[in-house]
């Protein structure tokens, strides 16, 4: 049976909505489902449905009774706070293209009741191939023994095992037979090629079918080589499941998994990826994934939007909870909110050449939409519209530190990504230069160690025309890791 929808989310507007956000809302669903141009199945219904809610929440002596039946007299507090930073105030009227970048920060202000929140279900995915047996299965057996006592009691745990062919190792186990579980671990046995989307499978259906409706589901897949021949099979997988709140996380070791792949994976579920150089990087990665589950607010973030048609979504950047490069779209998928923990998104905008007068510009106009787990019957979308005014001449200003310092971090990673571009095309001079530019900035910054590892990959691009075994990982996530931010002000939706 399916959950009951409120008359906010039918007309998808939030429950505080004032009455011309509700009537402005009811006109633009009922112009693309009145029957008179919509002859689609269903259409019918449809329109009669959103009727029915406009009717009840336009006549304030209905929305009032409708709201004591079906909030119990009082609605659920959504605890969410936002905070929107622009690089400038406003854009200039030009005959030439412009840039602008948002900053937008969303926040639950709620404080967690650990006894409230719902179990969650973890399925680890492990690559078993010939190439992870020795150290590398070591590490990752050992690691996960240790981090298992993290999980709460009411918490499930799934383990699938798989080379060329996926085997489920650990059903869904409640931790409290973490013994069992523990046993299983020391019996994992390598061999075979790698084929991904056979765990990825096994893995999703095992979260599917194993967990409860209101349980928190999560994917970590840790591999160390390519696949081959399932990329595509496993893409369209990671973005069904993005619709089921199951996100995808991934880990590589070594230098042979494929990066892009892997974060494109995990980007489109609104997970993340690392590179895991050694033990403390799949401890670390691993302990903090365990310990979030259980301070999840909302889950599957997702921005819904369109654009103005004289603006183009150069890229997007998650800055937190994770740093991950985003697979832009509608929707886009921002992955989960933790309590006091923001959900922060870098935007790039490029403006087209403004030659007519007008006022202001609406860059984007669309809605955060979330799955909250402790606010039943569900809430409608938070709306997001990002305009600015229009000026004639330009002002000199300082962009928010905030934005500075998130593009300064960020010139480094997409420094890093030129040069690896261009020793790809055999462009060694110039890759070899930006690597060098790179690593004066990273000395200016204090980042020594990672400039260091940027000269000597720079020395080896000139002898071998190449990165070295893992030289371009170890560049391309240690300039991703500077991409954290301070938490932001708070301010209400």
């Amino acid at each position: 049976m399916g959950v009951l929808k409120s008359h906010y989310e039918i007309l998808g507007v939030p429950v505080d909505a004032t009455a011309d956000e509700i009537k402005s809302a009811y006109f633009d669903i009922a112009r693309r489902l009145h029957p008179d141009v919509n002859p689609s199945p269903g259409a019918h219904d449809q329109f009669l449905e959103i009727q029915n809610a406009y009717d009840v929440l336009a006549d304030a002596a209905r929305k009032k009774m409708y709201d004591q039946e079906f909030f119990g007299g009082k609605k659920p507090n959504i605890n969410l706070s936002s905070h929107i930073r622009y690089s400038r105030s406003s854009l200039i009227k030009l005959d030439e293209p412009q840039l602008i970048y948002v900053l937008i920060d969303v926040v639950s202000t709620a404080e967690p009741d650990l006894d409230s929140i719902p179990p969650a279900h973890l399925c680890l995915v492990i690559d078993r191939s010939t190439s992870m047996q020795g150290s590398r299965m070591e590490m990752v057996r050992a690691n996960i023994a240790h981090l298992l006592g993290h999980l709460r009691k009411k918490d499930l745990i799934s383990i699938v095992l798989f080379s060329d062919r996926a085997e489920v190792m650990v059903p869904p186990t409640e931790m409290s037979d973490i013994g069992r579980v523990e046993m299983q671990l020391r019996q994992i046995q390598t061999g075979g090629a790698t084929e991904i989307y056979q765990g990825l499978e096994a893995g999703i259906s095992l979260l599917r079918t194993g967990s409860g409706i209101n349980t928190t589901k999560m994917l970590v897949l840790l591999t160390d080589g390519h696949t081959y021949g399932d990329e595509e099979p496993c893409l369209r997988l990671a973005e069904e499941v993005a619709a089921e709140n199951i996100s995808i996380n991934t880990m590589g070791i070594g230098h042979e998994w494929n990066d892009t792949f892997l974060d494109r994976l995990s980007s489109l579920s609104g997970g993340s990826s690392i590179f895991v150089t050694g033990t403390k990087d799949l401890y670390n990665y691993l302990d903090q994934k365990i310990r979030s589950m259980g301070y999840i607010y909302g889950r599957g973030v997702r921005l819904e939007y369109e654009l103005d048609p004289n603006v183009e979504l150069n890229y997007a950047f998650r800055l937190k909870p994770e740093i991950s490069p985003l697979v832009f779209g509608s929707p886009m998928q921002l992955g989960d909110l933790y309590h006091n923990q923001p959900v922060s998104l870098l935007m790039e905008f490029l403006v087209k050449p403004i030659t007519t007068d007008v006022e202001s510009m609406e860059l984007l106009k669309g809605r955060l939409l979330m799955e909250i787990p402790s606010i039943r019957p569900p809430l409608g979308p938070i709306h997001v519209r990002l305009r600015r005014p229009i000026r004639a001449d330009m002002t000199r200003e300082l962009p928010p530190s905030a934005i500075v310092d998130a593009l300064a971090k960020l010139t480094l990673y997409r420094m890093q990504d030129k040069a690896r571009k261009e020793v790809e095309a055999g462009e060694i001079s110039k890759a070899t230069r930006h690597l060098q530019y790179l690593a004066t900035h990273l000395l200016a910054q204090g980042n020594r160690e990672l400039a260091h590892s940027v000269l000597i990959e720079a020395e080896n691009i000139q002898q071998s025309r190449n990165y070295s075994k893992d030289g371009d990982k170890r560049i391309k996530y240690g300039t991703r890791a500077l991409l954290s931010l301070p938490a932001p002000e708070q301010d209400r939706i």
